[in-house]
């Protein structure tokens, strides 16, 4: 919990000096996601909870049963079923025992829940159903597991956190069935149920799986042995003929035969010869036995419908001060069956008397009851705890008082208990009392109630998230008061209408964000303009990707150009050059293409160490050309490369030249680095000798190279053509000295050319 808060939840608001406000102070919770304050004055105010300000809701630590009331009697023929229903909830099965009313469901529940005690982490957890819905069960559910004080969770929450608790839930007096059980069963997978209803309850649906028993009247002995058991003596041979009359007319329900013990012991003895009732008149003969006060209380509760307020509040209803002692002689002679944590008379009982006199003043009683609730509600001190006590008598009185025709007074009980049911968490109380109030304050006349009822009514429909339902009621309030020039509650009733609407409209994106999103809903785009990013960011992503595609060599389509002019060129001076200027000229696109067609012509100086560039200048001659004595094969095993198919491309594919490479034989091809005769056939180019290939030229040529073409064009294809006459090579002079050429086409630094091919 947030330690900053400036009142703990759940709690009052105080003066500085310590007093509370009474009925005016206001209360903070937390429902869901909401931060409701509780104003009895303007209305409640609601906003969105803000961070920090959810309160904690640790677990209670798991325990036994819960104490088991202290109304149970003898079980007589139960024994079976209360067997059964302990093996059932055993195995984590779901119960259901129908039976009607006066039966013992609820004496034999308290005593399976005893026996239960141990089954489950969280032991026993006893509910009432009396005039609850599924939600309100669940709530309850949640509220005796968990410690929370001024918090009500959302739905999403309530389910998580019921998923795991673990018990034996026992469910008196269940009002629903169908789905709205099944709902309960399926929110809590690990609780077994054991719940009991009367024979016109729906059945839970079938998915749910929940086992029925139906439990009916003693025997005619059992019967009469409860009659003993209760009596503390055994029967007359007329009391014993009376209780077979009793046994056939109540079809052996155990309540009957306790309020016949009641009457039996409040006879004067087992020798009186006061005449027995009939069985029909049994209750009135009882309630004529019981002295004034219970009596009263029985005539309070006739007016009221069913339920009897609690001792506390028959003081003052009644104004005796025995109530406490006539309300335990009621319990005790059977016409109170307990409901939840008071008391209401059984329907046997009810429709006896109301054919009475019982029912004779009725309506002031409902009304000295309504106003007896007032002043209670509205006087200083009355906390959450106490108001969620009385919560099953407050809607019978309403009702009570309505039917005998009081809106007005209606009107001021549900305007002064409203706030304390609201900070109670007794929403369904709360509810129903706020829906009473404003059709009460209607008939009286009273805006200013009517307008409090409607702004409460949607600030409980926006808590349950009903948007449409509580738009309707905070319009209404708002323009009621409009009408009072309430500006203080016109004001909380703007709040709350804004944060409806704030509620109700659709989750927008703001403006220009689509755009901003749709690369990631559309992820194809980003495939083909963001990859080049990282090369060149400052360029447009078209303009990049246009780059990639189109162009490579980012140098004019020039170079490939002269490249192809030299390939043809070197042809043509190849047939019709000496061998130094073919090596000289060699040398000279070698280094072009090194360059990548930067500089073409760098002076012609030969590189010492061959590189790979060198390998491409052999794709660009026309592979029909015949190799002549000047162009020889740089080996015998090594065969020329492939032409390229686009000469703008690059040359990774070409073979790699090794400027290591020796021949298997280095005596066949004749001549050495530094001249001599190069030996072979001279009449086959191809199969001539490739020696000198060790040799490496040491100094510079001493003529400049020029790339001018030949001022003579040749008249023949030389690729169709074979040389009229064979040049004269040096190797051919057996001449050895130093400036004679080598066999793989070069010259020393220091060689002449002594012959001119002719074309």
């Amino acid at each position: 919990m947030d330690l900053n808060l400036p009142v703990p939840y759940g709690e009052p608001r105080r003066d500085p000096d310590g007093t509370d406000d009474g009925p005016r102070a206001m209360v903070e919770l937390v429902a869901g996601d909401f931060l409701l304050t509780v104003n009895p004055v303007d209305g409640s105010e609601i906003v969105s909870c803000p961070p920090g300000r959810r309160p904690l809701a640790p677990r209670r630590a798991p325990g036994g049963a819960d104490p088991a009331p202290a109304h149970e009697g003898p079980l007589l023929e139960r024994e079976e079923e209360r067997h059964r229903l302990y093996r059932l909830l055993a195995r984590g099965r779901s119960v259901r025992l129908v039976g009607p009313a006066g039966s013992g469901r609820s004496t034999l529940l308290a005593a399976v829940a005893r026996d239960c005690a141990d089954l489950a982490p969280y032991g026993v957890i006893r509910l009432s159903g009396y005039r609850r819905g599924p939600k309100d069960l669940l709530h309850e559910l949640y509220a005796a597991v968990h410690h929370t004080p001024g918090y009500r969770p959302g739905p999403t929450e309530l389910v998580a956190e019921l998923r795991g608790v673990g018990a034996v839930v026992v469910i008196d007096d269940i009002e629903f069935g169908g789905t709205a059980l099944g709902e309960i069963l399926e929110a809590t997978p690990e609780c077994a149920f054991l719940i009991s209803a009367r024979p016109g309850v729906p059945a839970p649906t079938e998915p749910s799986d929940v086992r029925e028993i139906t439990l009916g009247g003693l025997s005619r002995t059992a019967s009469l042995e409860l009659l003993e058991l209760a009596v503390a003596r055994p029967l007359t041979e007329a009391e014993a003929s009376w209780a077979g009359d009793l046994w056939h007319h109540a079809e052996g329900l155990p309540q009957r035969f306790v309020q016949a013990a009641a009457l039996l012991r409040r006879r004067a003895g087992a020798d009186s010869d006061a005449e027995l009732p009939d069985p029909t008149g049994l209750v009135l003969a009882l309630a004529e036995s019981l002295r004034e006060g219970a009596r009263e209380i029985l005539r309070l509760a006739v007016a009221l419908g069913d339920v009897v307020p609690g001792p506390d509040r028959l003081v003052g209803l009644v104004a005796d001060p025995a109530m406490a002692e006539h309300h335990a002689d009621l319990v005790a002679s059977g016409l109170l069956s307990p409901v939840g944590d008071r008391h209401r008379l059984t329907s046997a009982a009810l429709a006896e008397l109301l054919g009475a006199d019982y029912a004779d003043g009725a309506e002031a009683r409902s009304l000295a009851a309504a106003q007896h609730y007032a002043a209670w509600f509205g006087r200083r001190g009355v906390n959450a705890a106490e108001a969620a006590a009385e919560a099953e008598v407050l809607p019978s009185v309403i009702q009570a008082a309505q039917r005998a025709g009081h809106a007005a007074a209606v009107a001021d009980l549900a305007r002064v208990a409203a706030p304390v049911l609201a900070a109670s968490l007794r929403w369904n109380v709360w509810e129903r009392v706020l829906r009473s109030g404003a059709e009460s304050a209607r008939g009286a006349g009273a805006v200013a109630q009517q307008a409090y009822f409607h702004h409460e009514l949607g600030v409980l429909a926006i808590c349950q998230g009903r948007l449409d339902r509580a738009r309707a009621e905070l319009e209404a309030a708002t323009a009621l008061r409009g009408v009072l020039s309430d500006a203080r509650g016109a004001v909380a009733g703007r709040r709350a209408l804004a944060l409806v609407e704030d509620l109700s409209r659709p989750l927008a994106l703001p403006p220009g964000s689509q755009d901003l999103t749709q690369p990631l809903a559309l992820p194809p785009a980003a495939t083909t303009t963001r990859l080049p990013a990282v090369a060149d960011p400052a360029a447009p992503a078209g303009d990049r990707a246009t780059t990639r595609l189109t162009r490579v060599d980012p140098e004019p389509p020039a170079a490939p150009t002269r490249r192809r002019s030299r390939g043809a060129r070197r042809n043509v001076v190849v047939a019709g050059a000496t061998a130094a200027l073919a090596a000289v000229l060699g040398t000279v696109v070698a280094f072009g293409l090194s360059s990548d067609g930067d500089s073409p012509d760098d002076g012609g100086r030969p590189d010492p160490a061959p590189t790979d560039d060198d390998l491409p200048l052999t794709t660009d001659a026309d592979p029909t050309d015949e190799p002549t004595d000047e162009t020889p094969s740089p080996t015998e095993t090594e065969p020329p490369a492939e032409p390229s198919a686009d000469p703008t491309l690059p040359t990774e594919d070409a073979p790699t030249y090794d400027p290591t490479y020796q021949p298997d034989d280095p005596t066949t091809g004749g001549g050495t680095a530094t001249g001599g005769s190069g030996g072979g056939d001279t009449t086959d180019p191809t199969d001539g000798s490739s020696g000198g290939n060790e040799g490496q030229p040491t100094d510079p040529p001493t003529e400049e190279p020029t790339d001018d073409p030949p001022t003579e064009e040749p008249t023949d294809d030389p690729t169709t053509e074979e040389p009229t006459e064979e040049p004269t090579t040096p190797g051919d002079d057996g001449d050895g000295d130093s400036d004679g050429t080598t066999a793989a086409g070069t010259i020393s630094p220091t060689a002449t050319p002594t012959a001119t091919p002719t074309a």
